[in-house]
């Protein structure tokens, strides 16, 4: 195939692609910081303070402290109105129906099978709703629609968005209630030079393997770049940063050495095309980990009507617990409801494939649960980085 009807067929299959930019999170505007001289009795009376400002293990340890003291992930994260995974299924004797609007984190394409799998095997009609799901895509962000009411329930693509809202100078009170993905998909994806197109490649990327190398980044990530510069000692000006859209295009012409991705979308359209040699530099195995595919809902929704929302989600762990064990007709319905993408069903049962190990962790183990610690984890992680700037933790 040309590249040519290549790149045509790429820019068709945006649609297709989930929500694959990286998730950015909400910076709050920096404030302006007085500079003071340490004394040489301050710097002896703070022997840690000293070590936490040169070596970024300790100051993560010091910053993983204070947000647990003081911004902890009970906050703005809950497991309590989740279903009991043992619980057999019954269905409500509906006397009356509530009716919601749900923000999807995407277009309507394969990413949302657990909600259609709810949908289309009578889940939610099972405890009295009546679902709308409301198409995501490119510039329409369901927390603030969540957060203005538009939406009843939203579901972001990236959850640091949720911790970080809860504390912007002009909070949202959105908490989040479930995740579907366990892990970030996020990666930076390229082509394996030594392994044959036609082949799997088994080539485990190190950060060092940037180093001299032009990185492909979709607007709002450079502050992973940042990330990884900064963890691991890179040097910034060796990696050229260029910026790069949603489709593999630039490398197969050789214009970039990796681009960021998402595991679950661009490797399968690289694969589809008879490139099989990828390989993928996972975040999530780097120190940068976090939950996708998180329903929140507002607070006031949480206080005032928790029935609703423990409806919501027992019927949404039965369309993730069908997908899990009933993927090829969860293929089918996908490519049912999946309208705003040309989706064929091999392109569903792949994302499936792929994502298998994001939705399962043994550290939070059953679907939709959620671990405060992770929480915690990835807001340290962003206040050490410069994502989040809180006043409790600078």
């Amino acid at each position: 195939m040309s590249l040519k009807k290549f790149a045509l067929l790429s820019f068709v299959a945006v649609l297709l692609l989930g929500a694959c930019a990286a998730p950015t999170a909400t910076t709050a505007p920096a404030e302006v910081a007085a500079t003071a001289e340490s004394t040489a009795e301050d710097a002896a009376a703070a022997p840690a303070d000293a070590e936490a400002a040169t070596d970024p293990e300790a100051r993560y340890a010091e910053i993983l402290q204070c947000v647990e003291e003081n911004l902890p992930a009970s906050t703005y994260m809950t497991n309590d109105l989740l279903p009991d995974p043992e619980a057999a299924w019954e269905p409500m004797e509906c006397a009356t129906v509530d009716k919601i609007r749900v923000g999807m984190p995407w277009v309507l394409n394969d990413e949302e099978a657990p909600w259609y799998n709810a949908i289309e095997k009578g889940y939610y009609a099972d405890v009295c709703l009546e679902v709308e799901l409301v198409p995501g895509g490119p510039g329409v962000d369901h927390l603030q629609t969540l957060a203005g009411g538009a939406v009843d329930i939203a579901v972001a693509a990236g959850g640091s968005r949720i911790p970080a809202m809860a504390y912007s100078p002009t909070p949202a009170d959105v908490v989040a209630i479930g995740a579907f993905l366990k892990h970030s998909p996020y990666i930076w994806m390229g082509l394996d030079p030594n392994t044959p197109q036609d082949q799997p490649s088994t080539l485990e990327l190190k950060p060092e393997d940037f180093i001299g190398k032009k990185v492909g980044l979709q607007s709002g990530s450079d502050y992973l770049f940042d990330f990884l510069v900064a963890k691991y000692n890179l040097p910034k000006d060796q990696i050229t940063i260029m910026e790069a859209g949603f489709t593999p295009d630039p490398l197969l012409v050789g214009a970039m050495d990796y681009i960021g991705a998402w595991i679950v979308n661009q490797p399968r359209l690289l694969e589809e095309q008879g490139y099989m040699n990828w390989t993928a530099f996972r975040f999530s195995e780097w120190g940068w980990d976090g939950y996708s595919d998180v329903s929140a809902v507002r607070r006031e929704t949480l206080d005032e009507n928790p029935d609703l929302v423990k409806r919501y989600l027992a019927a949404t762990y039965q369309g993730a617990k069908f997908l899990v064990e009933n993927p090829d007709e969860s293929a089918d319905i996908a490519v049912k409801y999946g309208v705003d993408a040309q989706l064929t069903k091999e392109q569903a049962l792949r994302r499936f494939q792929l994502q298998e190990t994001l939705i399962q962790d043994d550290a939070d183990p059953g679907l939709l649960i959620m671990s405060a610690d992770k929480w915690n984890a990835e807001m340290a992680a962003q206040i050490q980085y410069d994502q989040l700037q809180v006043d409790a933790c600078k």
